[in-house]
């Protein structure tokens, strides 16, 4: 490690681009201008290391291997010997000292209190012997050429921080922004993966458009308006590969490592350059199948709300059915936004754009946003409201959730930001009441989006339409009469459901909604069944629903592989 003598006379340090060919760099670029502040002059640093360590070259010709923390108070020293004004920058030009979580820089600005600019590919000194007060970028093939960025006071690692082993091996990367300079989130990726289309992450604060790409056709829609949850440049970018429920981290050793929503969401609450981050800032997840469940990505035709299959779990409600995306915004308290698909980015003749997938049949995905779901403080502060007096405990908690979960399925993710949002709550709780306390109903199983709709659907009010003044004003009267009631009104003494019997007398033999449900849902083990009944009772009413309806004679035609003039009788619709 070494420091010139001569630190400069306050101007720019010019940094020509190299292409190491052969294991010698040859110059490929013309010299750029430097990023940090010309009016000051920058304290240097040259030297050989990687991420987390420098070699400091001694006046004998040995070498010293420092680790971060040695490393800043070697720096940190020598700035008390030599002093410089107090808003001179420190330039770190080590090989690879951008990458990863950023120790050295980090470490190194909270000791000095000065902001450290550093490159995230391979700075070093200039191998350019006629060169001089330069510092050279090399280009490596393969391999992104990086940036630089400034790195200042206040993110430095905790000294006590716990984490699992694992998280020092993560391969990731700070995503810094091709407008401002700054960091805008964080990537994990294998190296080599950051070539190409995924070298625009820096442009991520900029895409205000995306486009549809079929996979099958490999053809893409017209581009299409982004619509942001929250102020762009609020927005903290995490690009990687996902997994429904969780995320795919490569590690150091060039394998991945598959975690689940709690391990990710461990791992993400470290990030500093995330949590140092104010409140309204939200999260904006790059990442493949973020809003998908745990359980898969299946179709579940109980609960289509329209022509779009969207992911099922055994209880949609359930904590189990929490998307990565949720759980990230329950953790960190912050809005996310999220893909059911996979998503990426890429380059088109106009500029970088996202990139969301349809499904298989070519139908286009959507975004979602997920708000943090209520604490267990608000959880405790609803019940009240819905129960003057109750008292707090995980039954009733569980119980505001669950209505919480119904409501944002029926009136969409935002309904959690309305001013009636507790009343609303305590509409649905009340639903919920109401349907345990039915003698045929309540044996159907616990409140789920469905029941909700269903409700709302058959009360006066609602006239055979749905609409959110109308939800409103329904769940106002379920609150209502739940109450006036003592809290035991039966649904059905609230509306007329009498769609639903059917379904509901097919539960009383349980042998034979298992075994549908093992057929139909490909269950393995038959013992696994009992858990899907709730799920097949409204796989069962949407099914009668159809079979009632105005297409059902062409729908039996083709569940019974028909030819298609023909005209089915009772019997057939009964076997459809």
């Amino acid at each position: 490690m070494d420091r010139p003598a001569d630190r400069g006379d306050g101007h720019h340090v010019r940094r020509p681009a190299h292409h190491r060919t052969g294991g010698h760099p040859v110059r490929t670029g013309e010299s750029a201008l430097s990023p940090w502040p010309w009016d000051q002059a920058a304290y240097p640093v040259l030297a050989d290391g990687g991420h987390d360590r420098v070699t400091a070259l001694l006046p004998d010709g040995t070498t010293w291997e420092l680790d971060a923390d040695e490393f800043a108070e070697v720096v940190a020293a020598d700035l008390t010997r030599h002093p410089l004004p107090e808003r001179a920058p420190i330039v770190l030009a080590v090989p690879s000292a951008g990458d990863r979580y950023l120790d050295l820089p980090r470490k190194l600005a909270e000791r000095t209190g000065r902001t450290v600019w550093v490159h995230t590919g391979l700075a070093q000194r200039n191998p350019d012997p006629a060169a001089t007060s330069t510092i050279g970028v090399l280009h490596r093939d393969g391999l992104p050429d990086g940036t630089w960025l400034p790195v200042r006071p206040g993110l430095a690692p905790d000294p006590d921080d716990d984490a699992p082993a694992w998280h020092r091996e993560v391969l990731t990367q700070p995503i810094v922004s091709s407008h401002t300079g700054e960091q805008i989130g964080r990537s994990f990726h294998h190296p080599a993966e950051l070539v190409g289309p995924r070298e625009t992450y820096g442009d991520l604060d900029r895409m205000s458009f995306y486009v549809h790409w079929d996979a099958a056709t490999n053809a893409y829609s017209g581009k299409l308006p982004m619509r942001d949850p929250g102020p762009a440049d609020k927005a903290y970018r995490l690009a990687g590969h996902g997994l429904p429920g969780g995320l795919s981290l490569p590690l150091a050793d060039g394998s991945d490592r598959a975690v689940d929503k709690h391990e990710a969401a461990g791992w993400l609450r470290r990030r500093k350059s995330l949590s140092s981050l104010p409140k309204d800032h939200w999260v904006d997840l790059v990442i493949c199948h973020s809003g998908a469940p745990a359980q898969g990505a299946a179709q579940d035709v109980a609960q289509l709300s329209g022509p779009l299959p969207v992911p099922f779990t055994a209880d949609p409600l359930g904590d189990d059915a929490l998307s990565l995306g949720q759980h990230l915004a329950n953790q960190l308290r912050r809005t996310t936004r999220l893909s059911y698909s996979s998503q990426g980015v890429n380059r088109f003749g106009d500029g970088p754009m996202r990139v969301l997938a349809t499904d298989a049949q070519g139908r286009p995905w959507w975004w979602e946003t997920s708000h943090p779901e209520p604490d267990d403080a608000e959880l405790d502060r609803l019940a009240a409201q819905v129960e003057p007096g109750v008292t707090p405990s995980p039954r009733t908690r569980a119980e505001v959730l669950r209505a919480v979960r119904a409501l944002k399925a029926v009136m969409g993710p935002d309904v959690v930001l309305d001013a009636a949002f507790p009343d609303l709550v305590a509409g649905a709780v009340a639903v919920a009441g109401m349907w345990a306390a039915d003698p045929d109903l309540g044996r159907t199983g616990p409140l789920w989006p469905q029941s909700l709709s269903q409700v709302v659907a058959a009360h006066p009010l609602a006239h055979g339409a749905t609409d959110p003044a109308v939800t409103r004003q329904v769940l106002a009267e379920a609150a209502r009469a739940w109450r006036d009631s003592g809290n035991t009104l039966p649904v059905s003494g609230f509306v007329a459901l009498p769609g639903l019997r059917t379904a509901a007398d097919w539960l009383s033999d349980p042998a034979a909604v298992d075994g549908a449900a093992v057929q139909a849902l490909g269950l393995t083990d038959p013992a696994d069944a009992p858990a899907h009944r709730t799920r097949m009772f409204w796989a069962r009413v949407r099914a009668e629903e159809t079979l009632l309806g105005p297409a059902a004679d062409a729908l039996t035609v083709r569940a019974l592989r028909l030819d298609p003039d023909t005209a089915p009788d009772d019997a057939g619709r009964a076997a459809a």
